[in-house]
């Protein structure tokens, strides 16, 4: 849709709200366009106080600009009273009346704008990061593009009914799943490992490869040795995907399983796909019949 085109920059974001772009309709396409908001200002590495300040801000942009509008009315009315060559009976009809249209197209133009203003305080303490998690997460996972899912939000905001909390994950990883887990959010296969190689290089950093495997080991109550050896050779192995133990596929599917729980589908299909993969195919489907 191009009206929420995701690849426009932020300043041209801003320019669109100012001119009342995203306000002409109904109250689901206006949390459409709040969450179409977040990902250009997420996009741009700013925090969502950001976000809440600008819309916050935005409304006085909007009185301001009633100013023009009505200082436009009054003087058509002084002209009205002025000029015309009729009787003064007559006039102040014809001047109220002629404000009246004009505020009419005033109200019709920027009506729901009002009524967005008036719902953004609503709509920031329903998000509230610090104060309403869970329904932020629903917010960050609503598809600005996906009208179903605004209209349930929006009910449940305006019922001020909040989202049930995530279900606490009842298994913990081990090492390698935790590793594995790491490598799969980062990017491609062995891309922790080709960090660690990076930030090794880099002279501003002055890092040494025992000391970050001895971090990690601390982080991940592992060995270093361990964790040097599954950064370097184990997690690669796994995420190529040929010829898997059945170990390394029930690795794979702990690792699938956590994805899904914190909602992040797509991670979890790439894992469907390596464990459906070549010779992990007939134990997959053996074990693991869930579907997205």
């Amino acid at each position: 849709m191009e009206k929420f085109d995701s690849n426009r920059p932020l300043w041209l974001y801003k320019l669109r709200e100012y001119l009342l772009l995203f306000d002409g309709g109904t109250e689901e396409e206006r949390m459409l366009a709040y969450r179409y908001g977040w990902h250009i200002f997420s996009s741009n590495r700013q925090h969502f106080e950001d976000f809440a300040q600008f819309i916050k801000r935005r409304k006085w942009f909007v009185y301001l600009s009633l100013v023009y509008p009505i200082l436009f009315a009054s003087i058509s009315m002084l002209l009205a009273l002025s000029v015309l060559t009729i009787e003064i009976a007559l006039k102040i009809p014809l001047a109220l009346i002629f404000s009246g249209i004009t505020a009419g197209i005033i109200y019709n133009l920027i009506g729901n704008t009002f009524k967005n203003i008036r719902e953004t305080g609503i709509f920031l303490k329903y998000v509230d990061p610090y104060q309403k998690l869970d329904n932020f997460r629903e917010f960050e996972n609503l598809d600005f593009l996906d009208k179903d899912s605004a209209i349930t939000f929006y009910e449940n905001m305006r019922s001020n009914r909040d989202f049930p909390p995530i279900d606490t994950l009842t298994g913990t990883l081990d090492k390698t799943e935790k590793l594995l887990a790491i490598d799969f959010l980062l990017g491609g296969p062995g891309i922790t490992n080709e960090l660690i190689n990076k930030l090794c290089l880099d002279s501003n950093y002055s890092l040494s490869k025992e000391g970050i495997y001895r971090v990690l080991g601390e982080v991940l109550t592992a060995s270093p040795d361990n964790i040097k050896k599954d950064i370097t050779r184990g997690v690669k192995e796994i995420r190529t995907g040929q010829s898997l133990s059945l170990k390394r596929i029930e690795q794979l599917r702990n690792v699938k399983a956590v994805f899904r729980q914190s909602k992040l589908p797509l991670k979890a299909l790439e894992i469907e796909r390596l464990t459906m993969s070549t010779g992990n195919l007939k134990y997959d489907i053996k074990n693991d019949g869930s579907d997205f």
